[in-house]
């Protein structure tokens, strides 16, 4: 499940309203949940891509690009619904450049 592809599926009112009800049909909470991003390798980038993990049981893997410009991260985070899925969603798409898997 994308959330790239959710979050535009929906054009009125909420645009998490459909990825809300995929995150609810499809994974029973509370869990821990899988998310990936990619970042520029820049420090700033990655040091706020970390904080916003910082206060939580985070599990967090990153690996660089081939090239070195880039990092993936995988974070996985115990969480106990879907509106916190979609707040770690929402405050990681303040990163300039984020792209969110």
């Amino acid at each position: 499940m994308s959330i790239g592809e959710n979050v535009n599926a929906n054009q009125s009112g909420d645009p998490y309203e459909n990825f809300r009800s995929l995150l609810q049909q499809s994974i029973v909470f509370p869990t821990e949940y899988t998310f990936k991003f990619i970042i520029k390798a820049e420090e700033a980038k990655i040091a706020e891509l970390k904080a916003m993990f910082a206060d939580v049981a985070a599990k967090i893997t990153e690996t660089n690009s081939s090239g070195g410009k880039y990092k993936s991260f995988t974070v996985l985070v115990p969480v106990q619904n879907e509106e916190e899925v979609i707040t770690y969603y929402k405050q990681v798409s303040t990163i300039d450049s984020v792209i969110m898997l």
